[in-house]
């Protein structure tokens, strides 16, 4: 009997000390940069991003300051746009980094950079491997949503907010199962008061029924394409904010002589580059 709960008391031990290894190198997702106002910004409002959307991909603004990646979003560690972000990297020398949204758990020595957290998982490598900050230089989902009330009800941001990651994740792959996916973003509600209303994908499934009554079902949509009703002024109004807060990090990084290497989607770089040039 000792023996077997000293067996049990080594095992319990040694999974402890796994367990604080793991949390001690694991990454960490990055901070949000805080931005103070910074005034007026110039850019593409999203909604006549169609008319610049025949850009270069990637999409890259730069000068001795920083560079703009903007980026294809890809998860192929063999994508040619990987080995040019190191090549970038390399000549700017930066002294800071930006991704774009917050990066998820992983183990590094275990787990591609690339194929688990796309072109910002290799940022975030280039980040650590020289000793440098790195941060998110997107709002927070709580600043979104505060933002947005002006604009939207509290149902459509809540439902818009739990569903964009599903949207996001089709573009790769969709998921198995599209309601336990969207189970760990039903908290989201919480910042426009409505946690109580969204408390399950059934709950979502009415909403949307209510918004949506001729459809389509939000399972079998992707943010690559047009997505029906107000989802697509609720989209270019978060994406004119998001850009701005961009501009702004940028330029108050520069303003500091930091050199900054930002990680975006291609689109965000096309429409903030009034801002620069």
């Amino acid at each position: 009997m000792k023996k077997t709960l000293k067996m049990a008391a080594w095992f319990f031990g040694v999974a402890i000390v796994a367990m604080v290894l793991v949390y001690l190198i694991a990454w960490k997702s990055p901070a949000y940069y805080k931005v103070v106002d910074c005034g007026s910004v110039t850019i593409v409002p999203f909604s006549q991003y169609g008319s610049i959307m025949d850009h270069p991909r990637p999409m890259i603004l730069e000068n001795k300051n920083f560079v703009i990646f903007g980026a294809s979003h890809t998860r192929d560690p063999k994508d040619p746009q990987i080995d040019e972000i190191e090549f970038k990297w390399k000549q700017l020398k930066p002294t800071v980094a930006l991704v774009e949204g917050r990066l998820d758990f992983l183990l590094p020595g275990f787990m591609d950079p690339v194929k688990n957290l796309g072109e910002g998982g290799k940022v975030k490598a280039l980040a650590h491997k020289a000793g440098i900050p790195i941060y998110n230089w997107d709002l927070s989902k709580e600043e979104l949503a505060e933002k947005l009330k002006v604009n939207f009800s509290g149902e459509q941001i809540a439902l818009a907010q739990i569903l964009s990651p599903y949207f996001g994740a089709v573009r790769f792959s969709k998921p198995a199962s599209p309601e336990k996916y969207i189970e760990e973003y039903l908290h989201r509600a919480e910042y426009v008061g409505l946690r109580e209303k969204f408390r399950t994908p059934a709950d979502v499934d009415r909403e949307w029924k209510v918004i949506f009554p001729a459809g389509p079902d939000w399972r079998v949509l992707s943010d690559t394409a047009h997505l029906p009703g107000y989802l697509e002024n609720y989209l270019a109004a978060i994406n004119d904010l998001r850009n701005q807060q961009l501009v702004c990090a940028i330029r108050q990084l520069v303003s500091k002589g930091e050199r900054v290497f930002v990680v975006c989607g291609s689109s965000h770089a096309a429409c903030v580059k009034p801002s620069f040039f």
